[in-house]
């Protein structure tokens, strides 16, 4: 089963290995200073939805994901880097080497520091008054040059296979951009959108840039993560980028690692996305640690509903990239596969796909040998051509 990949970016500083470290449970080094990553990391990480199980009222078994009390985790590969500064894309600092590993992923997740305690090179600051916005320009903007500079620097190959070889410059491009996982509709549609039909136009620096610009926007779905929201200034520079409709998820990483760390360890009760947790032991924790829950509890939790790193996850995969969680059976009646385990498996898949496509996602010979589907809620038997919908349970029957 190929497992979805999203990468994080950001500034040296911000929390990018921590907020990693809460959706993975990883051991990437955390540390107030730049440049604690210094070599990138790849964890798994869940998206989460309510479990069919709970609508049923069954005991599911599940294979390739986990439910946890009715929340059904499915799994996602999660990539960090070292932070982009100022002219990365020129090769300055360290993560420019990572940005084609971190490029192959299907969405990206880019932490700000609300608190505006470090400067663009992740140096913390006396007076903490740097704007969070800069970041959210620069980072982009070294992401933007450094897709450019590809092209660039394979412009008179593009432009040679386009004018001699009569190749199309959508399949020239994809030619180059493929391995950073950009399709040729992305390609296609970017170059609608800034009105280029041939060669020349990307052989001017500002065509170029507008170009790769659309193409990160189409290709690399961007979600914002305002860490750091519990200190001082970063509530009040929350609703000033709100004020300017910049849509930014208010986040505690660091306080969903200690909550997922102590839920692990079955101090407490916490399920990824909780707005609130039980303390099931606590003759284990010392006064520092219970105060330290009980400011997580009363600043972040009841203020925001949250920590914010599960609604990064699931906003990203169900809302920005667009797709929906289906669970595959073998017996509609039982909602089991052959060995008679319940709702076992679970896919993630684009909006608008077919039973073809899940049957795909399951084993590549399986597409070609489906007859039809059946909807396990409903029993009705569905065409290969039904738009699966989110949480829907299909059975499905092969030639």
């Amino acid at each position: 089963m190929k497992i979805m990949k999203l990468g994080i970016i950001g500034k040296p500083n911000v929390g990018k290995s921590t907020l990693y470290n809460a959706m993975t449970m990883g051991n990437s080094k955390i540390g107030d200073y730049p440049f604690t990553t210094i070599n990138s990391h790849e964890g798994v990480g869940y998206v989460t939805l309510k479990c069919r199980c709970i609508d049923l009222n069954i005991k599911d078994t599940p294979v390739n994901s986990v439910c946890i009390d009715g929340i059904r985790l499915v799994p996602i590969k999660i990539i960090d880097t070292a932070g982009l500064v100022p002219d990365a894309w020129r090769g300055r600092g360290l993560g420019n080497q990572f940005l084609s590993e971190i490029m192959r992923a299907y969405g990206l997740i880019h932490v700000i520091d609300l608190s505006g305690e470090t400067d663009e090179e992740g140096r913390k600051l006396d007076n903490p008054e740097y704007d969070p916005i800069h970041e959210i320009t620069f980072v982009k903007k070294e992401i933007i040059r450094w897709i450019a500079a590809i092209i660039y620097n394979n412009i008179q190959n593009i432009e040679k296979r386009v004018r001699h070889r009569g190749v199309k410059l959508e399949e020239a491009l994809y030619n180059i951009l493929s391995g950073i996982n950009i399709s040729i509709d992305n390609i296609l549609d970017a170059l609608e959108a800034v009105e280029i039909r041939d060669v020349r136009p990307l052989l001017k620096d500002n065509k170029l840039i507008d170009f790769s610009r659309e193409l990160l926007e189409i290709s690399k779905p961007i979600i914002i993560s305002g860490n750091k929201i519990d200190k001082p200034r970063a509530e009040e520079n929350y609703r000033r980028l709100k004020t300017q409709n910049i849509d930014v998820i208010p986040t505690s990483a660091l306080s969903e690692y200690i909550l997922k760390r102590l839920a692990r360890e079955g101090i407490i009760y916490y399920r990824p996305g909780d707005k609130d947790f039980d303390l099931l032991k606590p003759n284990k924790i010392d006064d520092k640690l219970h105060r330290t829950l009980e400011m997580i509890r009363e600043k972040i939790l009841r203020k925001w509903g949250g920590t914010g790193v599960q609604k990064i996850l699931n906003t990203l995969v169900y809302e920005k990239l667009g797709y929906i969680a289906v669970y595959p059976v073998k017996d509609p009646n039982k909602y089991a596969d052959t060995k008679g385990r319940i709702l076992p498996d679970i896919y993630l898949l684009k909006e608008g796909s077919t039973i073809k496509d899940l049957a795909n996602m399951i084993h590549s010979d399986l597409a070609s040998r489906v007859k039809y589907g059946v909807d396990a809620i409903t029993k009705r038997r569905i065409s290969l051509n039904y738009k699966l919908k989110h949480r829907d349970i299909i059975s499905i029957s092969i030639y």
